[in-house]
C-alpha cells in the first residue's frame, strides 16, 4: 500500500509543480516578451488585446498569440531539458 500512497503524493507534485511552471510562463511572456511585441501590433494595451476586424466581425486574436508564446515557452524548456533528463540516474544507481 506504500507505493500507492507514493505514486499520489509524485502524482499531487507533478500538478503542483506543473500550475507553479505555468504561472512562471505566463510570466516570463507577460513581462518579458509581450513588451517587445507591444510596438509592433500598436495596440495602446497591449498584444494581448490585439483585435482584427473583417466586416462586421471581430477576433480577439491577442490572447491566442499569448497563449501561443506561453506554448513556444514551454516546448523550449522541455525541449532543453528531456535529454538531461533521459541520462540521470539517482545515486543509489536505480531509476
Amino acid at each position: 500500500m506504500a507505493g500507492v500512497e507514493n505514486q499520489v503524493l509524485i502524482f499531487a507534485l507533478a500538478i503542483h509543480l506543473g500550475l507553479i511552471l505555468s504561472s512562471f510562463f505566463n510570466a516570463i511572456t507577460r513581462d518579458l516578451v509581450l513588451p517587445l511585441l507591444s510596438p509592433l501590433a500598436s495596440v495602446e494595451d497591449g498584444v494581448s488585446k490585439l483585435v482584427v476586424q473583417i466586416g462586421t466581425i471581430k477576433f480577439n486574436i491577442g490572447d491566442a498569440i499569448v497563449q501561443t508564446l506561453n506554448l513556444l515557452i514551454a516546448c523550449a524548456v522541455v525541449y532543453v531539458t528531456v535529454p538531461y533528463v533521459k541520462e540521470y540516474v539517482p545515486i543509489a544507481g536505480r531509476r
